[in-house]
């Protein structure tokens, strides 16, 4: 598998972080140092561009929710967006489609925020 590159781009008062590759048991804690640094500097508005992700764990997808969980907490959120077919099937087969915001395209996340 390929590790996973994260590329963080700052949008206002929200963070889109461009994901490439896989998130594992191995990768996964680079995304979580990340999100926690995020929200460690009160930047509690995230979207995961996800267009570049071949795989993802059940265990990722897991701390994925907590974050979003403490964000919301925070008045932030954490969107996917861009999910490939393979992945949204992970996502949706596991319930979180009813936890986490997904969406078609970055630009319809990062507006989502304003609503």
């Amino acid at each position: 598998m390929k590790e996973c590159v994260i590329q963080r781009e700052e949008n206002g008062q929200l963070d889109i972080l461009h994901l490439d590759g896989s998130l594992d048991a191995y990768s996964f804690p680079r995304l979580e140092t990340a999100l926690n640094q995020l929200r460690e500097n009160s930047r509690n508005r995230v979207v995961l561009d996800c267009e570049g992700l071949d795989y993802i764990s059940s265990a990722a997808l897991g701390a994925l929710i907590g974050f979003a969980r403490r964000a919301r907490e925070q008045n932030g959120d954490l969107k996917l967006a861009k999910l490939s077919a393979k992945i949204y099937n992970i996502v949706e087969l596991l319930g979180f489609h009813k936890i986490l915001e997904i969406h078609p395209e970055v630009g319809q996340a990062v507006s989502s925020f304003a609503g």
